[in-house]
């Protein structure tokens, strides 16, 4: 077992947690094979911030990377996207968002992604005892698939993490407006192809998002 993934299990005994490696993960995702290293080099020139977390969703050295044409094709259908990266020291469950299509990330530092599947969302509402983490070692490219539960990553160490995120373009601009009042599946609506539930407790309630995960808001010990 990974030391890593072994030191997380011990610290967290109420979290279920696997690596993106376990066949558990083939309900939330697959690994990509490529060559990463110069996705590797553009993604470690981003800095990792102090504090918080900081999302770029359009960085034009990532984008530029060859490997963007692979995923483009295999990933995205051969639809237009945009490669940024979302860095730093978040380990806190907050929220959860999906998309309608798929997202790809990929870490320098190694990172844990917490998600659910889209059956365990009921108008709106998620029981946070559902959530699993997945351990994301360095240098593994994984894709997550449509409309599967996930969020910021949470940091494995106290340097913080880097994230790859690969979405369809347009994901995450600002909409006109924002109804959580609305019928159905239409009030989770917060950005351009991003559905989002928050906890209670959270930064993103403070913010007026939908409240609708119950439970604890997990947070991942290190």
């Amino acid at each position: 077992m990974d030391a890593v993934l072994n030191m997380l299990r011990e610290k967290n005994p109420g979290l279920k947690l696997y690596s993106v490696l376990d066949p558990e993960f083939a309900r939330y995702g697959r690994v990509l094979q490529a060559d990463t290293a110069e996705l590797a080099a553009a993604l470690t020139a981003a800095e990792i911030p102090a504090e918080g977390n900081c999302y770029r969703a359009s960085v034009p050295e990532l984008e530029a990377v060859t490997l963007m044409d692979m995923l483009r094709r295999v990933s995205f259908g051969q639809m237009p996207i945009q490669a940024g990266y979302c860095n730093g020291n978040g380990f806190k469950l907050n929220a959860m968002e999906y998309h309608k299509c798929s997202e790809v990330n990929f870490s320098t530092t190694g990172l844990v992604l917490l998600l659910a599947l889209p059956e365990q969302l009921d108008d709106g509402k998620l029981n946070s005892a559902d959530v699993v983490g997945f351990y994301l070692p360095a240098g593994v490219l994984v894709e997550i698939f449509p409309l599967v539960l996930h969020f910021a990553p949470c940091r494995i160490t106290q340097e913080g993490f880097r994230c790859l995120v690969v979405l369809e373009k347009g994901t995450n601009e600002a909409l006109d407006s924002v109804d959580t009042t609305a019928p159905g599946e239409e009030k989770l609506l917060w950005m351009r192809n991003k559905w989002m539930t928050c906890h209670p407790d959270s930064p993103q309630r403070e913010k007026g998002a939908f409240v609708g995960i119950c439970g604890e808001n997990l947070a991942l010990q290190i």
